[in-house]
């Protein structure tokens, strides 16, 4: 049963991820609406390689911080933090430089610096965000990511409507709202330094947690969602392909509910399986329970008028009102996913991150065979089919997982105080 505590706390990161997702929804309409076609072409490039860049630093020292601070001693939560963020600066400058080389490559040159100071001070940003999250500070971060968000926002938006925006502006104004942002976040942390760093037992000690499992596990959650895009427009043309892209992003406006669980549920299953791993899931699916209803009434409204959302997002006269079938089919196999990252989420939060691998596994191969079956014949529904095969499939592993994991005498044995499992 839920508490107050209980929907606060999913109130906040519902609110806090909420005004993350339309901030970036609005940032793309107004540079797809200002910039040229080049430019917003290279924004989207340049934006894609970011994302691709940020699962090494999602995987490898964001999750871990989420799982760790929970449980570290208030006395000492500055230090990790600390060590975190310096570890964070020396891995971004490496991913930075393949930035920086994917950036001269294409004849960009120009944007070599904002692009590069963008990447940075939005990772330093995104962890000082995560450390709020991990200590359950949701209703606090609130502040830092509005300033982001909105600072972004309006100084792009105020560029466009001077005439005077640019991509390499666009760019400089995102930096400056993160990092903006960033200090007021370091303020709410009071990161004053306490005691030695210690990044080599920080650093052995966030690999322990997932390390490559963790990596490994996240390319292949990007994989997955992105095959049926690749395979359709190598089977049936571009056209087709950005048609499923305008369906997937209609059922996409559920994400800021699952990003706003995965913020939540690590670091509660990590406080809570010091009693095992069956009451940490019982701590987690509180939080499943009190998003149930939202995501409910929008996947609802969707599957019973998905006419209507294609038309509110992409206005009266467009081409794409015809993808009624593909929405309806995204959107199940988006409601199959939230509950896979769930769990997958809670694995991450009890140190079983080579199950969650797995999982992720057995989706991109169904995902991927379903795909070169179904694709040839059936062009745009056998690529929403093959998503939903593959959700289908990491669900099933998914249930499997989590059934052997907390159950009392399972697969992995009574869980010991402290720990996710026995060994």
């Amino acid at each position: 049963m839920w508490t107050k505590l209980h929907l606060a706390r999913a109130s906040w990161t519902l609110i806090d991820q909420g005004i993350v997702s339309a901030g970036t929804f609005v940032i793309n309409v107004i540079l797809a609406r200002w910039l040229s076609q080049p430019d917003y072409g290279t924004f989207a490039l340049v934006f894609s390689g970011i994302f691709t860049l940020q699962l090494f630093t999602n995987s490898l020292l964001f999750h871990p911080l989420q799982v760790r601070l929970v449980i570290t001693r208030p006395e000492d939560q500055a230090r990790l933090l600390s060590a975190s963020l310096i570890l964070l600066t020396i891995l971004s400058l490496g991913l930075g430089a393949v930035l920086f080389v994917s950036l001269f490559w294409i004849g960009r040159s120009d944007l070599l610096l904002p692009a590069m100071i963008c990447f940075l001070l939005g990772q330093i940003q995104e962890a000082l965000r995560r450390g709020l999250h991990a200590t359950f500070r949701h209703r606090a971060a609130v502040l830092g990511d509005s300033i982001s968000v909105g600072g972004r926002t309006l100084l792009i938006l105020g560029l466009a409507l001077a005439d005077a925006l640019t991509l390499e502006d666009a760019l400089i104004s995102m930096a400056a709202a993160s990092g903006i942002a960033a200090l007021v976040q370091a303020f709410q942390l009071d990161l004053r330094r306490r005691g030695p760093f210690r990044l080599g037992t920080t650093l052995a000690e966030y690999w322990s947690l997932g390390g490559l499992w963790s990596l490994g596990n996240a390319l292949l959650s990007s994989l997955r969602l992105q095959i049926p895009l690749w395979a359709l427009a190598i089977g049936a043309g571009s056209a087709a392909a950005a048609s499923f892209q305008a369906a997937m992003n209609v059922a996409n406006l559920c994400n800021p509910i699952i990003v706003g669980l995965a913020n939540i549920i690590p670091q509660t299953a990590a406080q809570a399986r010091v009693k095992g791993n069956a009451h940490a899931w019982r701590a987690t699916r509180v939080y499943v329970v009190l998003t149930i209803l939202p995501l409910a009434l929008y996947s609802g409204a969707v599957l019973v008028a998905p006419e209507l959302s294609l038309r509110l997002l992409y206005g009266a006269q467009s081409e794409y009102l015809g993808l009624t079938e593909a929405v309806r089919l995204l959107v199940i196999a988006g409601l199959a996913a939230t509950l896979t990252e769930v769990v997958i989420a809670f694995l991450h939060g009890i140190g079983e991150v080579p199950s969650a691998l797995a999982i992720n596994a057995i989706g991109t191969v169904a995902t991927l065979v379903l795909a070169v079956v179904l694709i040839a014949d059936l062009g745009l529904t056998g690529s929403c089919l093959a998503l939903i095969g593959g959700s289908a499939a990491r669900l099933v592993a998914a249930h499997y997982v989590l059934t052997q994991a907390t159950a009392e005498l399972g697969r992995y044995g009574r869980a010991e105080p402290g720990r996710g499992h026995s060994t």
